[in-house]
């Protein structure tokens, strides 16, 4: 039997479509989503003291009842975890098919040293929302930097978290 794929629907925070891109549906719970997807975008795009690379392993996290998802990258398709990158967004909508989340431009990017940095606060900062989103956003990357228990190897394998 072969694994189901989903496409997944990156938005901005307006709901305009960014960017689309298929994945394998790993494992799934009513509120969490696991997908195997590889980096698709452009050879090399560097992230703060990384660079994503076309073909890099994606195990990324989707919940709809969390304001974030979470992507375990790999260094291609090796077992070696570069960063674990945390798209700040609105929870997740789910179908069948497809996967739908509104970017909210702030980001957490954290490496395998436990080292961590928010990335994109001046965009965070000018974008038009209500001041209970913002302040969810904030509260939502504290919370996930006082559980490193979140961020750990093999952590999008273990659906239970």
């Amino acid at each position: 039997m072969s694994t189901p794929t989903v496409t997944v629907f990156k938005q901005n925070h307006l709901g305009e479509p960014v960017f689309s891109w298929e994945g394998e549906l790993v494992a799934e719970t009513p509120n969490l989503r696991l997908v195997r997807a590889h980096f698709s975008g452009a050879e090399d795009v560097p992230v703060d003291k990384v660079t994503f690379r076309k073909g890099d392993l994606m195990l990324e996290r989707y919940y709809t009842d969390r304001w974030y998802n979470l992507f375990e990258v790999h260094q291609g398709s090796s077992d070696q975890v570069k960063c674990w990158y945390i798209n700040l967004s609105y929870p997740a909508l789910f179908t069948t098919e497809s996967i739908t989340w509104q970017d909210l431009a702030l980001d957490l990017v954290v490496y395998p040293s436990g080292e961590y940095r928010l990335l994109d606060e001046d965009e965070f900062d000018v974008l038009l929302i209500e001041p209970e989103v913002r302040k969810t956003c904030l509260e939502t990357v504290h919370e996930i930097l006082r559980r490193p228990d979140l961020i750990t190897p093999g952590l999008v394998l273990q659906p239970g978290r």
